[in-house]
Formats: C-alpha cells, structure tokens, sequence
C-alpha cells in the first residue's frame, strides 16, 4: 500500500480469475480509511450497474441466528479470562452474520461492501488490544480470514494522500470523530488504521485470498473511478458472459 497508484492498479495475477462458484454474485469489498471514497464509490457503482448490490445490511435476524455457532467461540475467547469482550463479541457475530449473508446470495452481479469483514477485522486490530490475543482469539482469527479468502472474489484498496483524507472527513456531513480533532490525534488514527489494515491483509494474503486492487481516489473523479472499476469486475465474470450493464 505504500506505492502510489495513478488510478487503478492491479496486479498481473488478476488478470487470471480464481475458480468460482457461477450461482453467486462476485463479493467484493471497498476497503480503505475513513475519507477514501468507499461508500461514494460503492454507491456509484450500484448507480452504473442495478445488478450491484452496493453498501448491503444485514438484517438482525440474521445475527440472531448466527447466535449458537459462535457460543463455544466466544466462550473459548474469554480463557483465560481478562474481561468480558462484548464489543469484539458484536464484531465476530456481525461478521459471521455478512458470510452467511455472502455465501447465501445467488444470482449474477456483485455485491459490493464498504464495510466488510476486512473493515471489521481492523477495527477488531484497532480496539481489541491485549485482551483478545489469546489461543481462542487466534483460532478463530484463522478460522474467519480463511472463510473470507476463499469468498471474497476481489479486495479494492482506496487510497489518497492523508491530507486530502482528513480534508474529506472533516468536511463531510456525515458525522466522524475525527472531525474537529487536531493534526496530531488524526495522524495517529490513521497511522493506526493503516497498521491494521496491512496486519488483515497480509492475513488474506496467507490464506490465498484474492489480489488486491489499488486504487487512487484523489486522481479522478468518484463516477470515472467507479467506471473504470466496474470494468474490471465485469472481467472477473471471464470465462463466459458478463452480466449486463444498464
């Protein structure tokens, strides 16, 4: 992530799609920090082609009945036991929720997430601290990125300089706690998101998940990106027909 792309940069190997599933849509994540453009870009993209899912929810029933399967996880997350974990808690069921979500769709088009699982295991990275590494955090750790490698048909990495970041953040309407903060409290919360992002994707990168895409958000504008985007997507449905564009 350190290299400057000019717009989109993706790898050779990319060119190559990994053997998929033909019933499910593509899943895709935006990922990126706050102010890259992931929900613009993804809403864009929904915009351009109506077969896009863009930004998802999951509904609530779906975390309920994600409840009994992550029951001996969490109870294996507390040994030995530092205190009760109900913040990382909510973050593993909401992630197990989105892969039931993911792998349940079928269909053509994509579904696009700008707050997926790789954004939930940072924010994991970020906030857990001391408490969660332990034997039981660890195993599911592997468990959930290895379940994502083998979902996730492409990870796109929005980027910009951390001054055009922090411009956008605090000019947006939608409301961020980065907003009024000073140069220094913003430096440290992208420094940290950054180490936590690279510590998630060097995990998918173990697990043989897909290549990721770099792309500059501050080169062009969101729909010339999201156009330039959607065409790689489309690609992705290679061999065989692509769906259709609107």
């Amino acid at each position: 992530m350190a290299r400057r792309p000019t717009v989109i940069d993706i790898p050779d190997r990319a060119a190559s799609p990994r053997p998929r599933s033909s019933g499910r849509p593509l899943v895709v994540e935006l990922a990126g920090l706050a102010g890259s453009g992931k929900s613009t870009i993804a809403l864009e993209l929904g915009r351009l082609d109506p077969q896009i899912q863009a930004r998802p929810r999951v509904p609530g029933p779906s975390h309920l009945a994600s409840v009994p399967a992550l029951i001996p996880t969490f109870v294996r997350l507390h040994r030995p036991f530092r205190g009760v974990l109900t913040k990382e808690m909510k973050r593993m069921l909401h992630l197990h929720a989105l892969y039931r979500f993911a792998r349940g769709n079928t269909g053509r088009g994509a579904v696009v997430f700008d707050e997926g699982p790789i954004y939930m295991l940072a924010r994991i990275v970020v906030f857990g601290g001391d408490n969660i590494r332990s034997p039981g955090f660890e195993r599911w750790w592997w468990t959930t990125v290895a379940e994502w490698a083998a979902t996730l048909d492409a990870v796109v990495w929005l980027d910009a300089p951390d001054q055009v970041l922090a411009a956008r953040v605090h000019t947006r309407r939608q409301r961020h706690p980065l907003q009024g903060a000073d140069d220094g409290a913003v430096t440290a919360f992208f420094h940290a998101y950054r180490e936590a992002f690279t510590e998630v994707l060097d995990a998918l990168r173990v697990a043989r998940g897909p290549q990721v895409w770099t792309v500059a958000t501050d080169q062009a504008s969101a729909d010339q990106t999201a156009g330039a985007l959607l065409e790689r997507l489309h690609a992705l449905r290679a061999p065989g027909p692509t769906w259709e564009r609107a």
